[in-house]
């Protein structure tokens, strides 16, 4: 039954409702505003646990001041009822305000970019939304969101991710139900860590972040079955069809960047949404002035170059990968007789820098820069010189640097301070963990940067070996296992003295 007051606010009509309680439009008769009021069903209030979520929501959301979170007003009772007053916001849900093709691009990533600053403050202070779902995204009138409902959030440094009691969904689109289930999370969302009950950060919003953009782009659910078995079974091991095969003329940078917020283990997600945030502003950026519409042409010359490049065998032989490379260059990109002279931009203001990678789609240049303190690592966004540094300065040396053929990943040679050496490692383009995949070891001598073979799933590189005085070119996994000598050359002549000591061959 609808209460008519609950202290100081008067019941005006019911808004909605779901696992966590009931939504009422108030009037506070104090203050003469109209506010939403967030009720503990009267059957429920005997179960201290959900009592308890109750409570967590309010204390977690009150701590957030963002223009994108609902504001919290006050947590309290009446006549033993608890009941949170927050900030009544009139418009519509995602859920009810994509269409079934999905969302324009444009409007897209101008509600994204708003969900993600939401995340980010949240995540700043430690609170995981754990429930990021459309039907919690509100948008009023004017464009404005305002993530909602922190019922399942939790401070990731109190809570140990085994609390697996409260609620799972699958709801229809004109309006989701909830069910008392034993996962903590909405099923068509849940990240795969959530699915399995095991601890869980930030990083799960990302996923479930991915899945929600999935949905604005399409029109579908990125994971959906017949039971809520089947969906979870989606989650944990199929990947979802590519938004380009849903929705035509998609940015491929968009379907990357969902891609890549849905990988299954957690370390290939972007590590931060602070990352996803920037990513999501510069593709409003090009979309916002037209370079975003070249996505399609790009994609349709990438895959050119690839048959391309297919053409020739990926053998280990350094004069085979420098043909190769030489093809590359002068059939796919650049004219051999130019049409307008060549013009030379300046990218870095200053500094020393050494040792840069072109991005694949040809809009990033990462660089090491020689520091105080060591050497840093940055990003630069050709279009703009606008630089963003992903690795701070470091007592290291950079010998090489490649990104993966899909740009989500750097390959990084480095030089470090005895004993450890020279070592390949790799780490997501934006930022975020370094792993080490290979170490040549103290009396190896060194390695050339790395090249990646048409499909990417296989990489080469030389090795030079002091002791022996050779190089070795080596192929290996993407990931850096089974390595496999391919071909090995002796030094020149004038090296053979010792003189080779920390020579690294350019490869």
């Amino acid at each position: 039954m609808t209460p008519e007051t609950l202290s100081h606010y008067k019941v005006l009509e019911k808004l909605g409702d779901g696992g966590m309680g009931v939504v009422f439009k108030a009037q506070d008769t104090h203050l003469n505003r109209i506010v939403a009021l967030k009720v503990l069903p009267a059957d429920k209030v005997a179960n201290e646990e959900r009592k308890g979520r109750f409570v967590r929501e309010a204390r977690a959301a009150s701590s957030l001041n963002h223009p994108n979170i609902i504001t919290i007003h006050d947590i309290t009772s009446d006549r033993e009822i608890d009941f949170i007053v927050m900030e009544y916001v009139a418009g519509r849900t995602l859920t009810q305000l994509i269409p079934r093709k999905g969302l324009r691009v444009e409007e897209l990533l101008r509600l994204a970019v708003q969900i993600a600053d939401a995340l980010a403050a949240a995540h700043t202070v430690g609170i995981v939304h754990r429930d990021l779902k459309p039907g919690n995204v509100m948008v009023t009138e004017s464009g404005l969101v305002k993530l909602l409902d922190f019922g399942l959030a939790k401070l990731t440094d109190k809570v140990d991710g085994r609390d697996l009691d409260v609620t799972q969904t699958l709801d229809p689109k004109d309006g989701p139900q909830t069910d008392e289930g034993a996962i903590l999370g909405t099923v068509s969302y849940m990240s795969p860590e959530q699915a399995e009950g095991k601890a869980i950060d930030a990083r799960s919003d990302i996923f479930s972040f991915g899945a929600v953009l999935y949905e604005m782009a399409t029109g579908q659910r990125a994971f959906q079955g017949d039971s809520k078995v089947s969906t979870l079974a989606a989650i944990l091991h199929k990947d979802p069809k590519p938004v380009s095969e849903i929705g035509a003329g998609l940015p491929r940078e968009l379907e990357r960047l969902i891609a890549r917020c849905l990988r299954k283990d957690p370390s290939r997600r972007f590590q931060h949404v602070d990352d996803l945030k920037v990513a999501l502003e510069e593709l409003k950026e090009d979309s916002d002035s037209g370079r975003l519409d070249a996505g399609a042409r790009a994609v349709a010359l990438s895959s050119f170059q690839k048959r391309r490049i297919a053409l020739w065998t990926f053998a280990g032989v350094a004069a085979l990968l420098i043909a190769a490379l030489a093809v590359w260059q002068s059939t796919g990109n650049r004219p051999s007789t130019p049409s307008e002279p060549m013009s030379v931009t300046r990218l870095t203001s200053s500094g020393k820098a050494t040792q840069a990678a072109i991005s694949p789609d040809g809009k990033y240049v990462v660089h090491s820069m020689d520091e105080a303190g060591g050497w840093g690592l940055w990003m630069t966004q050709a279009a703009t010189a606008g630089s963003v540094r992903i690795i701070q300065p470091l007592q290291v040396f950079y010998l090489g640097l490649t990104f993966s053929r899909d740009g989500n990943f750097l390959y990084l040679v480095r030089g470090e301070p005895l004993p450890l050496g020279v070592s390949l490692n790799r780490m997501p383009s934006l930022g975020g963990g370094v792993r080490k995949l290979l170490e040549m070891g103290t009396g190896t001598g060194g390695m050339s940067g790395v090249s990646l073979s048409p499909d990417g799933r296989q990489l080469a590189f030389i090795r030079a070996v002091i002791s022996e005085g050779k190089d070795v070119l080596v192929v290996a996994n993407e990931d850096g296992t089974q390595e496999k000598e391919l071909v090995t050359r002796k030094f020149p002549e004038q090296y053979s003295n010792g003189e080779c000591h920390g020579r690294l061959m350019d490869g």
